[in-house]
């Protein structure tokens, strides 16, 4: 059987799994072919990518105050950074509908209403991650945030096994267990951590983060592609709508006693509300037209440049217990993309 009959054999099969509304859905949703990606805009998505999650846990380390509290509202902070990425996707879908031809223009936001309830999904999980993550790294360096954070990676294998029904192969769930390992003994043991029930609190805190960001993640990338055809700044400002809903009720309701809503934002909580809103569209360009490889390989390579920059501007002491986690969890997520980065890039595998 070639390539195309098996594509169409498995799209077949997972129209066939779905329920009768979600099937509708699925048939009358905008979907385009798959589109192609430059080499050029590949090479620069992943620049960008790396970029920014270096950058992202750099500046929130450098806005927190001796005690690891934070001089902004973390929660206002959240808001502000769903704001500033609607308004930079609203500018930019205007000047591409402009640009449109008139017979394209309605192809460019064609999405019923209760299709775009989906995205309140990850709107959701969404505000729930990137407020656990300013909690998080106010008890452990960001050196340590991205090495423990890989055990997103576990995470993700076991929703995409349950919530999406993809099998993993035996080989890919013992790297799993590498990278999990590696998670683990990159966790201080209570002799070289400042306070070890603070540095509990904070693995604990970027454990729940991982959940609601990798659950966000797959229902995002879900239902990008989905609605292939729509303009990206479009799906974005969908979701970056509902985001603004959901932050606002979290301001409005969960009022912080002794921070007003727009206390203490200096020069680096401007610099955290920049790097949060980069991360965010840029993310959203890899769910959309790359796949989750890339983004875990933007993960790996941001970890190792993060840790550098940690050991010499902040308080991450280079262990032995810390290298070999890191070496543990690349050798783990080499061994779990290994076939998709060989097909990727067209390596040949050897066969014995």
């Amino acid at each position: 059987m070639n390539y195309n009959a098996q594509k169409f054999d498995k799209n077949e099969y997972e129209l066939q799994s779905l329920g009768s509304e979600t099937k509708k859905e699925a048939l009358l949703a905008p979907v385009a072919p798959k589109q192609t990606t430059s080499l050029a805009t590949y090479s620069l998505i992943i620049f960008i990518a790396i970029g920014v999650k270096v950058i992202q846990p750099l500046t929130i380390a450098n806005a927190k105050n001796e005690d690891g509290s934070y001089r902004f509202n973390e929660s206002t902070m959240v808001l502000l950074v769903e704001i500033v990425k609607l308004i930079f996707c609203t500018c930019v879908f205007a000047i591409q509908y402009k640009n449109t031809e008139d017979d394209s223009k309605s192809e460019l936001h064609n999405l019923p209403f209760k299709m775009s309830l989906h995205f309140l999904v990850p709107a959701l999980l969404y505000a729930a991650s990137n407020t656990l993550v300013y909690y998080g790294i106010s008890y452990i360096n960001p050196g340590l945030f991205h090495v423990f954070g890989n055990i997103r990676i576990l995470i993700a294998g076991i929703l995409y096994r349950f919530m999406m029904g993809k099998k993993q192969s035996d080989l890919q769930w013992l790297s799993l267990i590498l990278i999990a390992c590696g998670a683990v003994l990159s966790s201080p043991a209570p002799e070289h951590a400042n306070s070890s029930d603070n540095y509990l609190m904070g693995l604990l805190l970027l454990s729940l983060m991982s959940v609601c960001s990798t659950s966000a993640s797959i229902y995002t990338e879900k239902y990008f592609k989905k609605t292939q055809k729509l303009s990206i700044f479009y799906q974005n400002i969908i979701l970056y709508l509902y985001g603004i809903l959901v932050n606002t009720f979290v301001v409005v309701f969960l009022k912080s006693e002794e921070k007003g809503a727009f206390d203490g934002f200096d020069q680096s909580g401007f610099m955290v509300l920049a790097a949060q809103s980069a991360m965010g569209v840029s993310l959203s360009f890899i769910f959309k037209y790359l796949d989750n490889i890339v983004y875990v390989i933007s993960l790996t390579v941001a970890m190792l440049i993060t840790a550098v920059i940690s050991m010499m501007f902040f308080d991450l002491d280079p262990t032995y217990e810390f290298f070999s986690s890191m070496a543990v969890i690349t050798i783990g997520i080499y061994i779990f993309y290994r076939s998709k980065l060989f097909e990727k890039f067209g390596i040949q595998d050897l066969v014995y």
